[in-house]
């Protein structure tokens, strides 16, 4: 045993500035990235405390119709500025990398904001509550969604291989995981404290997250950016074939972009000699220069262009419009929007249905809010083992009709049917627990990272700003379209949660719970809904497991920078068995660090990479 410890102590400390064989993270960055993963996730989840459909209208005192607007207009602005951040990804680089700069710049206002909508003013005024919460919220929710986002992104930046991505996962999970579970035990006490005057409490927990969180998100700037770079010859091409354009038209194309180049040049050029040379004065010279400015734009914008690096937002889509799978995997998301809407709702099902007095109910209810949240710390271990025997999208079927079995129990029995105390901590609590044991929060930003790899195999651009608009921000975007139709309902039942604000320690009258109750066996249906239709379409999506590992070795073989990518030395195993030697004579060129040594041929994919219209990949990565 003794000796079993020494030799796994060895190889943590061999792994600390050295991946594994095949892989491309060293503890010492996944580390980092933990750290990073952490304060994102404390912050974003101190913002859930206050800012949901449910809770909006409840702190703030105002109409439940504003909490649904709310989140619409904040998630609009996400999706609008979206596109743009990802027109900017494609064309920039900078020391930072192309991802961890939007990181950062948003950080300062993630807290600002942060801060303004935990601060919760009692204004007596219902209408000044009103602006102060569009003005707080609005913003908060666009920043929070894409700095949020953008934490899910970041495994598909930081390591080309889509297993690692999915490993990671669990590790990083059980940290961000962190965060809300403390936060679940401390602010039900808390808030308990206060409990005619809970914003207080809010004001608390929110300086504590901003704080620690942004501490911890600032160790992004230690984790490397990895991704596979085309040779702009073969991306091109990719292009070309793409858009069905031959190469010699591409050829000509370039062609007539570099004479529009000297052209704009030749005018600058002139104009700048004419006003030299004291041919021109007064009205003249301002007329020439207005001249050459004129030049030097059309130059500019000639030369980007020309610039292999160039594409427009219509290019973009065209280009987009080639993946089928991300389309599928979009109508399931957009028609699985409602999957979590129950989620919206579990703080006042604790607060209404697990205990006659509230504040007891609140007070206690940090316990069962930690055992529903360990159903994703289940599935969080679960998914490196389901991910190496199962592709991604029946992993999420599989996982998702566990969901519905137990959401749609909850809907059809109803709440009210569950006798008030003891009894609902107890079922709810179990039935909820199984409906979170379901990795596809954790699968969606791999599976958006195996999007970009497939579309830069048949275009020769990533594009993931633009797939992650239409695969993390569109459907949150309509499932509070969606929300808001079901408002109606909720109108109709009468459930507003201002109406449960006040001293928690009275308990509710019968008609408020009978109100809740019903509203919440309603929610509970149409999530049960919303996952089926999900499930339903996954079933059609194309990206199997072995597809996903032709297209992430084609793009090994295509690329120009795979020797700087970082990839663990494929004799480091053998190394650490005290065998390395003989690896070395035996395999040379993995002593020598080829990645490519155990993927021979891999830029050229084989048949079943093939595209379901019939075009083969194999030859889109030529």
């Amino acid at each position: 045993m003794k000796e079993k410890v020494a030799k796994l102590f060895s190889t943590v400390k061999a792994m600390w500035d050295k991946p594994l064989e095949g892989r491309f993270l060293n503890i010492k960055e996944i580390g980092a990235f933990g750290l990073y993963a952490l304060g994102n996730s404390w912050i974003y989840n101190t913002i859930m405390i206050v800012v949901t459909i449910t809770e909006i209208p409840y702190f703030y005192g105002i109409d439940a119709i504003h909490g649904y607007l709310i989140y619409i207009a904040g998630s609009l602005i996400n999706m609008l500025l979206l596109p743009l951040i990802g027109q900017s990804m494609e064309k920039k680089r900078t020391k930072w990398g192309k991802y961890k700069p939007y990181i950062l710049f948003t950080l300062p206002l993630l807290a600002l904001f942060t801060m303004m909508s935990m601060w919760v003013p009692q204004y007596p005024d219902k209408m000044d509550s009103t602006i102060f919460a569009y003005c707080s919220c609005v913003p908060v929710i666009a920043i929070s969604t894409f700095a949020n986002n953008m934490y899910q992104t970041m495994p598909n930046v930081i390591t080309p291989n889509t297993q690692e991505r999915a490993d990671i996962m669990t590790p990083i999970g059980l940290i961000v995981g962190f965060a809300p579970t403390i936060m679940n035990v401390i602010i039900g006490p808390i808030r308990s404290a206060f409990p005619t005057n809970e914003e207080v409490a809010l004001r608390i927990v929110g300086a504590i997250a901003v704080v620690l969180g942004t501490l911890f998100v600032l160790f992004i700037i230690k984790v490397k950016e990895r991704v596979y770079e085309l040779e702009d010859k073969n991306r091109e091409l990719l292009e070309a074939q793409a858009e069905g354009v031959s190469a010699e038209d591409i050829e000509g194309e370039r062609i007539v972009a570099a004479a529009e180049v000297a052209e704009a040049v030749a005018e600058e050029a002139e104009a700048d000699l004419v006003i030299e040379t004291g041919q021109a004065t007064g009205l003249a010279a301002v007329r020439e220069r207005f001249k050459a400015k004129a030049a030097e734009r059309r130059a500019r914008k000639a030369a980007e262009k020309a610039s292999p690096d160039y594409l427009s937002f219509a290019d973009s889509m065209k280009l987009l419009f080639k993946n089928k799978a991300l389309w599928i995997l979009f109508a399931a998301l957009v028609i699985g929007s409602l999957r979590e809407f129950w989620m919206q709702f579990q703080n006042l099902i604790i607060q209404t249905r697990f205990d006659e007095i509230p504040s007891i109910a609140v007070a206690v209810g940090g316990v069962p809010k930690t055992v529903i949240g360990f159903g994703v710390t289940v599935s969080m271990l679960l998914l490196p083992f389901c991910t190496r025997k199962l592709s991604k999208n029946w992993i999420i079927i599989i996982f998702s009709a566990l969901s519905l079995i137990s959401i749609a129990v909850l809907g059809f029995v109803g709440f009210g049917n569950i006798p008030q105390g003891t009894t609902s901590a107890v079922v709810i609590t179990i039935l909820l627990f199984l409906a979170r044991i379901n990795p596809t929060y954790l699968l969606i930003p791999v599976m958006l990272g195996d999007l970009a790899d497939y579309q830069q195999l048949k275009t020769g651009r990533r594009l993931e700003g633009h797939i992650q608009n239409f695969i993390m921000v569109v459907p949150v975007m309509l499932s509070f379209v969606f929300m808001l139709c079901g408002w109606v309902w909720q109108q109709d039942i009468g459930f507003e949660p201002s109406a449960y604000k006040g001293d928690i320690d009275i308990p509710y009258t019968a008609d408020l719970l009978n109100v809740a109750s019903e509203w919440f066996t309603a929610a509970f249906l149409l999530t049960a809904a919303s996952i089926l239709g999900m499930i339903i379409i996954l079933m059609f999506y194309p990206l199997s497991k072995k597809k996903v590992e032709e297209v992430t070795a084609a793009l090994r073989g295509a690329s120009v920078n795979a020797a700087e990518m970082g990839e663990g030395d494929l004799n480091f195993m053998a190394q650490m068995r005290g065998e390395g030697d003989a690896a070395e004579e035996e395999n040379p060129d993995a002593a020598e660090g080829d990645i490519r040594a155990d993927a021979p041929d891999a830029d050229v994919p084989s048949d079943e990479a093939s595209d379901d219209d019939g075009s083969d990949t194999g030859e889109d990565s030529k």
